[in-house]
C-alpha cells in the first residue's frame, strides 16, 4: 500500500509541475516576515475584523471552526502576513462569556511544544475595504508540537464578503474556500 501510494503522489507531483504540489501552509507563512517587520492596521481595519469574527462567529460561520470545541477563551493570530499587518487588542471582538486573545505563530509554535499539545487559533488576513464592502479572509489553524513524521493537513479558510448595514460589517457570503 505505501508504494502505491507514492506512485500516486509521484504522479500527481509530476502533473502538476515543480512547485505546485503543497501540503504544508507553514512554507508559505515562513517566507512571510516576522511579526517585527508587519505594521498596524487602520482603525477601518480593525473594525472590520473585529465586526466580521462577532457576525461569523455569533453565527457559528467560520471555516474549521470546528476545530475550536466548546472553546470559551479563544487565540486570533495577531498577523496577518499577505497583508504586512499586526492586529491589535482592539481588533479583538466582544462576546459574553468568551476571552479572546492575540498569539503570534511563534508564540502558538512554542506554547504547541511547551504542553506537547495542539494549539488551535483563529487566522485573518487580507482585509480590504471598498466603500460599503469587504473582503477578508478568515479561518482557524493550528500549530502542532514538532514532529518530523507528521505533515499537516489542515486547516481551511475563506474568503468572506462583507457588507457595511446600520453602521456594522454583516457577513454576505463566502466566495472562495483554500483548504490544505
Amino acid at each position: 500500500m505505501p508504494r502505491l501510494l507514492l506512485i500516486l503522489l509521484g504522479f500527481l507531483a509530476s502533473t502538476l509541475g515543480p512547485g505546485q504540489l503543497v501540503t504544508d501552509r507553514r512554507a508559505d507563512r515562513a517566507a512571510k516576515p516576522q511579526s517585527e517587520a508587519l505594521r498596524p492596521p487602520t482603525a477601518d481595519i480593525e473594525l472590520l475584523v473585529r465586526q466580521a469574527l462577532e457576525d461569523c462567529l455569533a453565527g457559528h460561520n467560520l471555516p474549521d471552526i470546528a476545530l475550536l470545541g466548546k472553546a470559551t477563551s479563544i487565540l486570533i493570530r495577531e498577523e496577518l502576513p499577505s497583508a504586512g499587518l499586526k492586529l491589535s487588542r482592539s481588533a479583538l471582538p466582544k462576546r459574553d462569556g468568551y476571552d479572546f486573545r492575540l498569539i503570534s505563530v511563534p508564540a502558538a509554535r512554542s506554547e504547541a511544544e511547551r504542553t506537547h499539545a495542539p494549539v488551535y487559533f483563529i487566522t485573518i488576513d487580507s482585509p480590504a475595504i471598498t466603500g460599503g464592502m469587504a473582503t477578508i479572509w478568515l479561518g482557524v489553524d493550528v500549530e502542532f508540537p514538532r514532529d518530523p513524521n507528521r505533515v499537516q493537513l489542515c486547516c481551511c479558510e475563506g474568503e468572506g464578503h462583507f457588507r457595511r448595514v446600520d453602521d456594522r460589517w454583516t457577513f454576505v457570503k463566502w466566495a472562495t474556500m483554500k483548504c490544505s
